[in-house]
């Protein structure tokens, strides 16, 4: 198969992938450790890793912004072969910022209709409203984009690249600025929405643990500009805990909908009924729902309580605990083929005489769950 570029004349393809492939990429980072990739034409991919470690430069050297040799082909169709390049406006892609970019002297709403104006996917009125309205950008449209807070210009520069609804979408720390309770329960599960009804391949990057546990299964680790394939995410959790840059106790838990009233979403996990509150409506019954949650906010019981307030108690088994510095102990937990995890103190691990392999029980309240 031959395709025409206009800075190449006639390129030939050198994957038959529609996805994204990268191969033998070298920027002036990681001269001594060309960038291998191979992603599919969809998905949501986390990228994270320590502070410097070549992440923010492999979406530049993606987006045709930072010079760079190797091999790019997306929907097979190359970007780069060599040290030639096909330059940025001619990819299908956007890339969004940790400090927005938006367009100066422009108001939201400009910024909104140019996005959209040049989008080869645009979308259609309804769902433009529909995104405006949960991403709470209505009362600013007509706003000058040097008026606006940090958190807000990001959540237009998010909007303004969904707008633009591209096939491959990069995202640098996009949320950095933004109420971390408005991310974890308005904005992440829009994504999510989103992304389940316009399928793109997307990478996004974060030094937010959760951001990446509420929106994607796989994530590429990068360290010293050394880059990895996609993993699960429990092992990009090590990773972070044995470099000291992640803190983030709240586990990744997935259940089926059962059903939505009033407010109170009912899950199945394993058999078993859970109930989360202050959830919006996108819910159907049989979807599948993600959500974290937090490990401080589970108490264990050797017997099963009685009625009480805490609507959430799980018949859970002990696989191990582990002594943390601050002198609590972390237990992890399994229960419906998922592992969880629950802080407690050394004291209420004495008292209660824990034993890995046994089955206790574990309360949370409704209100734990978040990202739904």
């Amino acid at each position: 198969m031959e395709i025409t570029l206009p800075l190449f004349g006639t390129a030939s393809t050198t994957s038959d992938s529609t996805g994204l492939s990268v191969t033998g990429l070298v920027t002036l980072l990681n001269a001594a450790t060309p960038w291998q990739l191979e992603l599919p034409a969809s998905g949501i991919f986390g990228l994270t890793g320590p502070s410097g470690s070549g992440k923010s430069t492999l979406l530049a050297a993606l987006a045709g912004q930072r010079h760079c040799r190797g091999n790019i082909t997306f929907a097979n169709t190359v970007w780069q072969r060599g040290r030639r390049a096909l330059v940025t406006h001619k990819r299908t892609l956007s890339l969004g910022f940790q400090d927005s970019r938006l367009f100066a002297g422009q108001s939201v709403a400009d910024n909104l209709a140019l996005a959209r104006r040049y989008s080869r996917r645009p979308l259609s009125e309804e769902e433009c409203g529909r995104l405006l309205k949960a991403f709470g950008i209505e009362a600013l449209l007509h706003q000058p984009v040097e008026l606006l807070s940090g958190g807000e210009a990001q959540r237009v520069a998010v909007l303004r690249q969904l707008y633009n609804n591209a096939p491959l979408q990069l995202f640098d720390e996009p949320l950095s600025a933004v109420d971390r309770a408005q991310v974890l329960r308005r904005l992440l599960p829009t994504l999510r929405d989103f992304w389940a009804r316009y399928p793109a391949l997307v990478i996004w990057t974060s030094h937010d643990f959760d951001e990446i546990q509420l929106l994607a299964q796989r994530c590429l680790w990068m360290d010293s500009a050394n880059l990895s394939a996609p993993l699960p995410l429990p092992e990009i959790a090590q990773r972070l805990n044995s470099h000291g840059v992640g803190d983030s106790c709240r586990s990744r838990i997935e259940a089926r909908v059962e059903a939505l009233n009033n407010g109170l979403l009912t899950l199945d996990l394993g058999g078993i009924s859970i109930f989360a509150d202050r959830v919006t409506g996108h819910y159907r019954k049989g979807d599948t729902a993600a959500f974290l949650l937090e490990a401080g906010d589970i108490s264990l019981s050797v017997e099963k309580p009685g009625l009480s307030s805490i609507l959430n108690c799980l018949p859970v088994t002990l696989v191990a605990k582990q002594k943390l510095t601050d002198g609590r102990i972390r237990l992890q937990l399994a229960a419906a083929d998922q592992v969880f995890y629950a802080d407690i103190s050394r004291l209420s691990c004495e008292r209660l005489e824990l034993r890995e392999g046994t089955t206790y029980f574990a309360q949370f309240k409704a209100g734990s769950l978040a990202g739904l």
